[in-house]
């Protein structure tokens, strides 16, 4: 009878998608220079540039806060809830279930 393993397939799977992702992230990208009618249009006074900052971060005063302490607490237990459960889940699976590897 035939082995079957398809963790091979999914090895397999996974390096050729890290290999696309790598390829993508390093693919030169072109852009062409603005032209000087467009560095005009560009161009915004100061006043105006400092209106429209304080405009975007009025529109989003939950940024803000993001950092508080609980916030921190909350995302610390989440870490160490997941890389915990990670090795948690592969010695469950190791010591009950060593078909699946």
């Amino acid at each position: 009878m035939a082995r079957r393993c398809s963790s091979s397939v999914a090895v397999v799977a996974i390096c050729a998608l890290t290999v696309w992702a790598l390829a993508s992230f390093t693919m030169p990208a072109f852009v062409v220079a603005p032209t000087s009618l467009e560095k005009q249009q560009l161009d915004i006074h100061q006043p105006e540039r400092v209106a429209a900052l304080a405009a975007v971060a009025a529109l989003v005063p939950e940024a803000a806060h993001a950092a508080n302490n609980g916030y921190a607490l909350q995302q610390l237990f989440s870490a160490i809830f997941v890389i915990g459960l990670g090795p948690a889940v592969l010695f469950w699976i190791y010591f009950n279930k060593p078909e699946l590897l």
